[in-house]
């Protein structure tokens, strides 16, 4: 069965082959772990390095800010129909 890896996981490997003499091979071996697994890893990992630098929107963070603003404006919509029905119930009311 193939191990599924938490990006916690994958950070901490791509950051101990970036910062010891260990070979990317030995690497691989030591965490049961194809080359072909690692290296996406690692672009992936030192692309988002480069983007913390070039002010660039994290992908996720932008993806995270729509679903929000997408669910608050459904609930703006809500509270706007409730209002609408309090209001012409009030005025009812008052007649």
């Amino acid at each position: 069965m193939v191990k599924k890896w938490t990006a916690s996981e994958k950070s901490r490997i791509v950051i101990e082959s970036l910062t010891t003499s260990i070979s990317i091979a030995e690497i691989c071996r030591k965490y049961n772990l194809s080359p072909n697994t690692f290296y996406p890893w690692k672009d992936r990992f030192l692309e988002s390095g480069k983007n913390a630098f070039s002010g660039a929107p994290d992908g996720n963070i932008c993806k995270n800010l729509q679903k929000e603003n997408d669910s608050l404006k459904r609930l703006i919509g809500e509270i706007t129909v409730a209002n609408d029905i309090l209001k012409k119930t009030l005025e009812g009311v008052r007649r």
